[in-house]
């Protein structure tokens, strides 16, 4: 029994060491501080501890922002990932620990015993009890890779976490944002009613102005031009209104049943004003999607420790422990005490085609992509290919319109005519201001 703790401990104290590299948060391509051109407001509400109550103040909006954060069929989906993404990591964080089974059985068997020259034997009937505990299949992670696999799972539960706080996030904003239109589009039909209204009475005096001869009919008719076109400005903004109307009830999940509190005009929305924008790496810091990144790159990190781990054997173990006895009632014992401590199983990855080894670059190219600088880098090459795309399309309109006038005069075009003594540039028609990243190892 004391060598079997002993190998529980040792087991044990080795499933704490893991073969990933050491992660290091990247470093973040922000100023320590905002340019002299640029500073922001100084406020003294921070928006990371200011909930979106405090921030909006009218009844209506708040109504709505709870209803769609309830029914918004978007975010039931972002909050189901997030149990699914829980229920991974506790079944990965399972096989840390080994899995003990209880197991209990009765057998009453009868068996006859040969006899003594063809003569029938004597006819036993016995019954056995047996209980115990029992441990089948588990792996001693001398080489940290189900830790690695657990800390992968962890990282990636986290991350779905922050894409649900950043999608809520984002609904309350797009129910604010579509609500605040709302509101201005009842304001502007209020408006385009009002001059409807004014173009009727002006197109009825210019009718009784053109019926006394005090105008010409060209007076009349420019009346009537004003009058279609408040109707027809009108009827957009209508239109506009009953899209936006449809939008915000797709951004709640529905039509709300039962009456709503009063709105308050646009004016009196009363949003604060008084929010600090704190330091430029603060901001990046405290974004549910950076910090949505940053989990999945702890991830990939962790499946990097699991890649290097298979290339090492795998050790498992089964075992069992319990008491056995001819009599129920003397079933715990020291003398029927037993326990069987096997088979213990040893895999070691010898001829797998590069299996291994293509996981283990897989898992490192997957972090490599998912650092911050790999996304930067793809901007500057970019922004270069967009400059030299429009530059080619500017080139090619000057010899589309400088080859029809020598069509039409007869000359023969020359380069010198572009300003330019060179070769045409090489960008074809097909060329396209696509960007073109490079990793550290290629070259640019």
């Amino acid at each position: 029994m004391k060598k079997i703790l002993a190998i529980g401990v040792a087991a044990a104290l080795a499933g704490g060491c893991t073969m990933a590299p050491e992660y290091k948060q990247p470093p973040l391509p922000t100023a320590t501080a905002y340019p002299a051109e640029g500073q922001p407001g100084r406020g003294s509400v921070s928006a990371v501890t200011l909930g979106w109550r405090g921030f909006f103040h009218d009844a209506r909006l708040e109504r709505l922002i709870e209803t769609a954060l309830a029914n918004n069929r978007d975010m039931r989906i972002a909050v189901a990932r997030i149990e699914e993404a829980r229920g991974q990591y506790r079944i990965q964080r399972a096989d840390l620990l080994p899995t003990i089974d209880g197991t209990a059985s009765a057998v009453r068997a009868r068996t006859q015993s040969p006899g003594v020259a063809g003569a029938a034997g004597e006819a036993r009937t016995m019954t056995s009890y047996q209980a115990g505990l029992g441990v089948t299949s588990f792996e001693l992670d001398f080489w940290g890779r189900v830790r690695s696999l657990s800390n992968a799972a962890r990282a990636g539960y986290l991350a779905t976490v922050e894409a649900e706080r950043a999608f809520r996030i984002g609904l309350i904003a797009d129910v604010a944002s579509t609500y605040l239109s709302l509101r201005e589009a009842d304001e502007r039909i209020a408006l385009a009613e009002a001059t409807v209204q004014s173009r009727k009475e002006g197109l009825e005096i210019a009718r009784l102005r053109l019926d006394a001869g005090v105008t010409s009919a060209l007076d009349y008719r420019q009346s009537e031009t004003l009058l279609t076109q408040a109707e027809t400005e009108l009827a957009t903004l209508r239109r506009a209104r009953a899209a936006t109307r449809n939008q915000l009830d797709v951004l709640v999940g529905g039509p709300i049943e039962g009456p709503l509190p009063e709105a308050l005009a646009l004016e009196a929305q009363g949003m604060t004003d008084r929010l600090g924008a704190g330091l430029p790496s603060d901001l990046l810091l405290n974004r549910p999607d950076i910090l949505e990144a940053e989990q999945q790159l702890r991830a990939a990190n962790a499946n990097i420790g699991a890649a290097r781990a298979a290339f090492f054997p795998r050790i498992t173990l089964t075992g069992s422990g319990g008491y056995e006895s001819v009599e129920l009632k003397d079933g715990v014992g020291q003398d029927g005490l037993s326990w069987s401590l096997g088979p213990a199983s040893l895999t070691l990855p010898i001829f797998d085609f590069g299996r291994n080894q293509a996981i283990w670059i897989w898992q490192r190219r997957a972090g490599t992509s998912r650092y911050p600088a790999m996304r930067r880098r793809c901007r500057p090459r970019s922004a270069r290919w967009r400059i030299r795309w429009r530059r080619g399309a500017i080139w090619r309109i000057r010899w589309r319109r400088r080859s029809a006038r020598w069509s039409r005069s007869g000359r023969a075009p020359s380069w010198r005519s572009f300003g330019i003594a060179t070769a045409s540039p090489a960008i074809s028609r097909s060329s396209t201001p696509n960007a073109t990243c490079s990793t550290p190892n290629s070259r640019s």
